[in-house]
């Protein structure tokens, strides 16, 4: 069911992609690159099945993460679900890029969706135009959700193995 429910998803992101995106004038989002991390930070108009009020996160905002992916993700992710010795993600952060969304949830709380995937030099996923939405591969592929409000991350989602 997972898995269908997951295809039906990439389906409906596909055609949200080919039908409304071209209306829109996002391009590309915004490479923010340092020594320790290499993000895309998706502005509000990127078009994405995202719930809420969508926001463009700004640079000081995506410090704020980085800084709490640094010092929090290891007690969230204390169970290591689907992570072999080689990709504990909380000790392999600076080999994941990562994607930026940002959105207003219901009790008006500011929302990061963080979308992290293994950087290869020879992968090209087009990551800076589009959300990476990889099934299975373990924890190549992982989420995690911030609550800048808060300064919580939570709902913490990494992907399993076919």
């Amino acid at each position: 069911m997972t898995h269908i429910l997951k295809i039906l998803v990439l389906l409906i992101l596909t055609s949200l992609k080919c039908l409304g995106q071209k209306d829109t004038i996002f391009k590309e989002a915004d490479h923010y690159k340092t020594n320790t991390f290499d993000v895309a930070i998706f502005p509000a108009n990127y078009i994405d099945l995202i719930p809420g009020k969508r926001f463009t996160p700004t640079r000081k905002e995506i410090d704020k993460a980085e800084f709490i992916l640094l010092t929090d993700l290891k007690k969230l992710n204390k169970d290591l679900i689907n992570q072999s010795s080689n990709t504990i993600i909380h000790k392999n952060l600076t080999k994941y890029k990562r994607q930026y969304f940002g959105y207003i949830d219901k009790k008006g709380d500011r929302i990061l969706l963080i979308n992290c995937f293994w950087s290869r030099d020879n992968d090209d996923y087009n990551w800076l135009q589009s959300r990476v939405v990889i099934f299975d591969g373990g924890s190549y592929y992982w989420n995690v959700k911030l609550n800048l409000t808060k300064e919580k991350l939570f709902d913490l989602d990494i992907n399993g193995e076919a």
